[in-house]
């Protein structure tokens, strides 16, 4: 069983060094894992040659397989889906956004209107605080009803 193992480890190992495309059942190609480390520096680098080091591959092997229509299928479709994973998470983070700010919103509501009782107690010039919290409560209940 060994024998057989080493000899399917050997078959992948030519394929790799011979860069023989690999299908999946689905028909998609199987990239080696140093062409999916590549797409991934494809999408988080700025340059071609920033990404080959990043892959631990030459430019002139990166090139290479940007030339071939399987593996720039496979980056399009990561970077698609780096695309809408992103659109994701912003519109989570929107979310949560406009709920932090309506939060924020009914607080700064609650100061003001604790602010303008506290001001019309103090413009009432009482000593009694009680008379002033009652007076204005009223004045506050009267502009509700007017308002």
């Amino acid at each position: 069983m060994s024998r057989i193992w080493d000899a399917l480890q050997k078959v992948e190992e030519l394929r790799d060094a011979a860069d023989l495309p690999r299908l999946t059942l689905t028909g998609r190609l199987r990239l080696t894992p140093k062409q999916r480390v590549a797409i991934h520096a494809l999408l988080r680098t700025a340059t071609i040659e920033e990404a080959a080091a990043a892959a631990g591959v030459t430019e002139t092997t990166l090139h290479r397989w940007l030339g071939k229509p399987g593996f720039v299928s496979e980056y399009y479709l990561a970077g698609r889906r780096e695309i809408e994973d992103a659109m994701m998470r912003l519109d989570t983070a929107t979310g949560t956004a406009l709920s932090v700010l309506e939060q924020a919103r009914e607080i700064l509501t609650a100061v003001r209107r604790r602010a303008g009782a506290r001001d019309r107690i103090a413009s009432n010039g009482t000593s009694d605080s009680s008379d002033g919290l009652a007076s204005a409560t009223r004045s506050a209940g009267d502009g509700a009803a007017t308002g």
